[in-house]
C-alpha cells in the first residue's frame, strides 16, 4: 500500500501519507491527487497485524486471492471479485494476506475529491460511504467491471506519457462515475424501495447526457425530452437514486467545470460565461458565487496568488 512513515500516531499505530505514496508511482502523474496501481503480496508493504492510519482514501478490487483486515475491534475479510472502500483516518491492521493476493487500488487525497465537485465535509457521496467503514462489495460481476474499466482509464489518463487533451475531464469524468457507481450500490441496498432497472437505467442515461451536453443544457426540461420522459418522472427518478435532483446534479457539473477554466485556461470570466452559455456575466457570476462561495474574479485571483 506504502511504505511505513516515521512519523507514529501513537507507540503502536503508524501513519502513512499521501507524499510517501506518490513516491512509489513508477511513472509521471499530471494530477498527484490520485494514483491508481496494482498490489500484489510480494509488494504488499504493510506488515501483518501492524495497525497504522492514512490521510488518504482508498478503494480497491481483488483480482485474485484474498485478504483479512481488522476495523476496530472487528474482523473481516475480501476475496477475489469484491470490491473494497476504505475512508481516510480509519485505523486498519492487516491481518493475513494469501500468497496469491492481487489487487487494482486507487488512492485518492481529500483534496482531489473537493476539485472533482465531491464536498467531503458535507452530507455528500464520500461522506456517506465513509459513514461505515465496513463497505465491501460482494457478488457484483457488473459493478465490478464497470469499475475495472473505470479505473484502467485513470491509470492511462494520468501518465504523461500519454497524449489526451482532454485529459483534465475525462479524469473527472471517470473519477465521478466510479463514486456515483459505488455509492448507488449502496444507496440501493439501504433503501427500504427497491431501485428498479429502468430506474438505475434512467439514472446512467441522465448522467451520459449531462457529461456531454451540460455546456450548452442548463435545463431539466432538456434532459428529460432526450429520456423521452416528463420532468417530473425525471426528478423523481433521480431524487430516489441519487438523493438529488437533476437540476442540482447539473449545476454541479457546471461549477466543477467553471472552477476548472477559471484555473486552468487564460479565459477571463466574461469568456467563460459565454463558453458554458451564460445569458451574461452578470448571471454567471451570481451562480459561481452560490455554488462556490466566492466570485469568479475572487476564485481566479486567490489560484494566481
Amino acid at each position: 500500500m506504502s511504505r511505513k512513515s516515521n512519523a507514529v500516531l501513537s507507540e503502536f499505530i503508524s501513519v502513512f501519507t499521501f507524499e510517501e505514496l506518490l513516491q512509489e508511482v513508477e511513472f509521471d502523474l499530471r494530477i498527484k491527487e490520485f494514483v491508481v496501481m496494482e498490489i500484489e503480496t510480494v509488494n504488499h508493504a504493510v506488515e501483518l497485524n501492524k495497525p497504522f492510519r492514512s490521510d488518504y482514501f482508498a478503494m480497491f478490487m481483488i483480482q485474485k486471492g484474498n485478504i483479512g483486515f481488522r476495523l476496530e475491534d472487528k474482523s473481516y475479510e475480501a476475496e477475489e471479485g469484491d470490491i473494497v472502500f476504505s475512508p481516510m483516518a480509519e485505523t486498519i491492521c492487516i491481518e493475513k494476506i494469501s500468497s496469491d493476493y492481487k489487487a487494482k487500488y486507487i488512492f485518492f487525497s481529500l483534496d482531489f475529491i473537493s476539485e472533482a465537485g465531491f464536498n467531503y465535509k458535507s452530507n455528500d457521496v464520500l461522506k456517506s460511504l465513509s459513514s461505515d467503514p465496513t463497505n465491501i462489495i460482494r457478488n457484483e460481476p457488473d459493478l465490478y467491471r464497470r469499475m475495472n474499466f473505470h479505473l484502467d482509464e485513470l491509470k492511462v489518463l494520468n501518465n504523461t506519457e500519454k497524449d489526451n487533451y482532454y485529459f483534465n475531464e475525462m479524469i473527472w469524468h471517470h473519477f465521478s462515475l466510479v463514486v456515483y457507481e459505488v455509492d448507488n450500490y449502496f444507496k440501493k441496498i439501504d433503501k427500504p424501495h427497491q431501485v428498479t432497472y429502468r430506474e438505475d437505467e434512467i439514472t446512467t442515461s441522465f448522467f451520459i447526457l449531462v457529461r456531454e451536453h451540460f455546456k450548452e443544457q442548463h435545463n431539466v426540461q432538456f434532459y428529460a425530452d432526450q429520456l423521452c420522459i416528463s420532468r417530473k418522472y425525471l426528478t423523481k427518478v433521480i431524487n430516489k437514486t441519487m438523493f438529488k435532483s437533476p437540476r442540482d446534479i447539473i449545476h454541479q457539473v457546471l461549477a466543477v467545470e467553471a472552477r476548472l477554466l477559471l484555473r486552468n485556461s487564460n479565459s477571463n470570466v466574461s469568456e467563460v460565461a459565454s463558453q458554458l452559455k451564460f445569458a451574461d456575466q452578470a448571471s454567471f457570476s451570481k451562480f459561481f458565487k452560490k455554488h462556490v462561495g466566492k466570485s469568479p474574479l475572487e476564485y481566479k485571483k486567490d489560484d494566481l496568488y
